[in-house]
């Protein structure tokens, strides 16, 4: 979206990847793109070839790296200075992946970083207290949404496999079925709660990985569906390159993670006008607001869970306020294009050796 929306006039981006992926061989954006063909980060092979690319950023005449992904902060913010190129590091989750060794590195390479750009305040925290990063260096811009142009009428849709019921009431959630995403808790809630809405699934958007135990997490949640008694009622579809369409088919939407950074997820439920219950976790506080569009439950808490589900299904009222007021915010403080000028806000500022605030919270 930063590259597709940036406007060409104050800065030409280009894209360089560390290894080859099939989403960029699928998806080349619109710009230059470079692949430096970077397998592990600690090898002398690496660094050279990180240097090199420094070095051609200093005779191109690039004004900023902004690295996007882990692996590349670690390994590029220290290299980059040697050639006086200013970098960017982005960081979108609450630091779940850190190990000790990780976290060594991350606290070395953040003092030739120029500034920390995080999707949301809660972010920002995280990256104070474990990465050390001042909060001075640290800019907030939330994430933005560009409205999906398919107007296919998602009442008339199957999903991949199923065929889903024209009157079905779909509790729907757009997750990687891992177990940080926790939705053992959803199938636990729903299980509370299925006698009391037969008409009731529950559809659940995403990829598979290895649950705890090493096996299939998908597999799991299936079983524990069986155990009770509800496996017929619990639909997985595998990732979807564009879950729009089955997002309006949802009455509720869920996200159970024990941790967020910022949930796109949720700006995707919002943006089509769906109920949003989710956990009071990470940045989902800074966009869900309480009683006014969606509601927030505990982490691993079936029963809250259930409650909250149930209490919307009942009352179509209610869920229609939720849905118009969510999809309101998403309209005021969520575009692509107030992330993108955002974005070239902070380049400027660097650029100029500036530091101005940016908004910390969207417009509610």
């Amino acid at each position: 979206q930063l590259i597709q929306h940036m406007d060409r006039t104050r800065y030409q981006p280009a894209l360089t990847a560390l290894r080859p992926s099939k989403y960029l061989e699928q998806h080349p954006p619109p710009c230059p793109v470079t692949v430096l063909n970077v397998n592990r980060l600690a090898s002398l092979l690496s660094i050279v070839r990180i240097a090199r690319f420094g070095l051609r950023m200093r005779r191109e005449g690039f004004g900023i790296v902004h690295c996007y992904y882990n692996d590349t902060s670690m390994i590029a913010p220290p290299i980059l200075w040697l050639f006086g190129v200013r970098t960017i590091v982005s960081r979108r989750d609450m630091g779940f992946w850190h190990t000790s060794q990780t976290l060594a590195v991350t606290k070395f390479a953040s003092r030739f970083a120029t500034r920390y750009v995080v999707n949301s305040v809660a972010v920002r925290r995280a990256v104070q207290e474990l990465e050390g990063v001042p909060a001075d260096r640290i800019s907030v811009i939330y994430n933005g949404y560009v409205a999906d142009a398919d107007d296919a009428d998602a009442d008339r849709l199957t999903l991949p496999g199923v065929a889903l019921p024209p009157d079905a009431r779909v509790i729907g959630v757009v997750a990687n079925v891992k177990p940080i995403k926790r939705l053992d808790t959803l199938v636990e809630a729903f299980a509370r709660m299925a006698s009391r809405h037969p008409d009731a699934i529950v559809v659940i958007i995403g990829n598979d990985f290895a649950s705890a135990r090493g096996g299939s997490e998908m597999q799991e949640l299936r079983d524990l569906a069986e155990r009770h008694g509800i496996g017929n009622r619990l639909i997985f579809t595998g990732g979807l390159e564009n879950p729009a369409p089955y997002i309006r088919r949802f009455d509720v939407a869920v996200l159970c993670s024990e941790s967020e950074g910022f949930s796109n997820a949720i700006i995707e439920y919002m943006a089509e006008g769906r109920p949003v219950v989710c956990t009071d976790t990470g940045g989902n506080p800074e966009i869900v607001h309480d009683g006014v569009n969606g509601f927030l439950v505990p982490v691993g808490d079936a029963d809250a869970l259930a409650g909250r589900i149930s209490e919307i299904l009942s009352d179509h009222d209610l869920a229609r306020r939720l849905g118009d007021a969510g999809r309101e915010i998403i309209r005021t403080g969520y575009t692509h294009t107030r992330m993108a000028a955002e974005h070239m806000d902070c380049y400027d500022e660097i650029n100029a050796g500036q530091r101005v605030a940016l908004p910390e919270v969207a417009p509610r």
